[in-house]
């Protein structure tokens, strides 16, 4: 008799219950929101698709004759809340390394960086998105004030 009630009680309260599937893809967010600065003809916030690529939005946002895109990498692909600033060309800015677009051994040739901590570097760019501000880079494993004063004069964004 007792197992009959708690049956009866599952199977009551299984009826109850709304199994309506969900669908995931309204769950997720289809979209990113990045802002862009510096160097472009309209700066400002832009709502991009999931996975957009820097290209996208700088056919968006236009860049200017004298934006300075060499330290960057086009094929990036960004992330919801990702800052970017569109350097200007200048003498000054061709000679530092962007530590957002620099490759392994671009970081390597820093005063002070070596392999390990340049892999660590572009780790942390990957898994976080791009630094906002140069101090970011103090958030690296192994880069602390020392270090970070050696190489400050060296890294852009």
């Amino acid at each position: 008799m007792k197992q009959t009630l708690i049956l009866i009680a599952m199977i009551a309260l299984a009826l109850c219950i709304d199994l309506s599937p969900v669908d995931l893809a309204n769950l997720q967010n289809e979209s990113i929101h990045v802002s862009i600065d510096g160097e472009v003809q309209n700066p400002g916030e832009y709502e991009l698709p999931l996975y957009s690529q820097l290209t996208s939005l700088l056919e968006m946002a236009g860049t200017t004759a004298s934006s300075d895109l060499s330290s960057l990498n086009p094929d990036t692909i960004l992330k919801d809340h990702d800052r970017i600033i569109i350097p200007a060309v200048s003498a000054q800015s061709k000679a530092k390394v962007s530590i957002n677009a620099a490759s392994q051994e671009d970081l390597t040739a820093l005063p002070g960086i070596g392999p390990s901590t340049a892999a660590r570097i572009i780790a942390y760019r990957e898994e976080n998105g791009f630094f906002q501000q140069l101090e970011d880079l103090m958030n690296v494993k192994g880069i602390g004030p020392a270090k970070f004063d050696k190489v400050k004069d060296h890294i852009s964004l």
